[in-house]
């Protein structure tokens, strides 16, 4: 392949990206001087993004999304057959190799839910600062006011709102287990019952208990590295989940905040009673692996929240 300023062969690969929501498919591409044309066909039950990255080094890491692109890219993409055009030397100075692979994403853009199996889920956190009610549920900022609550309380991570933006709020426990409702009308907060059925769906191919962990974490994750860490080479998102490393609070910790990039954990509705205390109950996305914890946190731990349709 010839592109102006630079003679460079390029082996090119594009990543079909599949959920109930929304569908890439029948992606082909040609080169018109310095540009790549790129067309696609989209599935979707609602206009959602569509973003284009490009990986140098076999999709071992990936950069993007690609801003030098006109066409049917950005928001408000809705079903049909499109193309992408990227102005390729206005972005990089040159772009050689035989491992490059690209991809054309359709992330969530405007869709609220996915459904995966018989359950409907948000793809976002929990995002309100009043219950159900409308009464007010406070931002408390400060490290031991948080840890002396026995009320409903959020923060954002690192008490940052552009933090929140992305990933939504923290919650401790006892917003979660107010009877005011913490999930909008219409959800609630998964027990463990319901999230061991998301995880059964979708190990249940699966032999190997460490294997069931990665593979169901590959499932549920965003791909790339715009948000989890670098590497999640094997993050595919084919659940339409949508799950991103929002990090957590804990009282313990010096710096009280930890895990972003790495780490996401959200409240269970299930609560478990220790030493004669009851202790809300939670499942973890790490970097590799998902579980459902069997054991309780401090219910002082702020945690994202993650609603099922009723």
């Amino acid at each position: 392949m010839k592109i102006v300023k630079h003679i460079l062969l390029i082996f090119l690969i594009f990543n079909n990206i599949t959920t109930y929501a929304q569908k890439v498919s029948n992606i082909n591409y040609r080169q018109e001087q310095s540009t790549i044309i790129i067309s696609y066909d989209l599935e979707t039950k609602t206009s959602c993004k569509i973003s284009l990255f490009v990986s140098t080094n076999d999709g071992t890491t990936w950069q993007g999304p690609l801003k030098k692109v006109t066409g049917d890219a950005g928001n408000k993409i809705v079903s049909g057959n499109h193309s992408i055009t990227w102005n390729v030397l206005e972005e990089f100075e040159e772009l050689r190799g035989d491992k490059i692979k690209f991809q054309v994403r359709a992330d969530v853009g405007n869709i609220e839910t996915v459904v995966i199996d018989t359950q409907e889920w948000k793809v976002k956190n929990l995002d309100v600062s009043r219950y159900r009610n409308g009464d007010i549920i406070p931002e408390v900022k400060d490290p031991k006011e948080w840890a002396s609550l026995s009320t409903g309380a959020w923060c954002y991570y690192n008490n940052d709102t552009e933090n929140g933006k992305i990933y939504g709020k923290l919650y401790n426990w006892h917003a979660v287990n107010d009877p005011r409702g913490l999930a909008p009308k219409g959800y609630h907060i998964p027990s463990d019952i319901e999230m061991k059925i998301l995880d059964d769906y979708l190990g249940k191919e699966i032999t190997g208990y460490g294997m069931k962990l990665k593979v169901i974490a590959n499932k549920i994750k965003e791909q790339g590295n715009e948000h989890w860490i670098s590497p999640n080479t094997n993050a595919s998102d084919n659940s339409g989940f949508n799950a991103l490393p929002a990090g957590f609070r804990n009282i313990w910790l010096s710096n009280n905040f930890d895990g972003l990039g790495t780490t996401s954990i959200w409240w269970s509705s299930s609560y478990r009673v220790l030493g004669g205390w009851k202790y809300g109950g939670f499942y973890q996305l790490d970097s590799n692996f998902f579980s459902i914890q069997l054991s309780g946190k401090s219910n002082s731990s702020g945690f994202s929240v993650r609603c099922l349709k009723d």
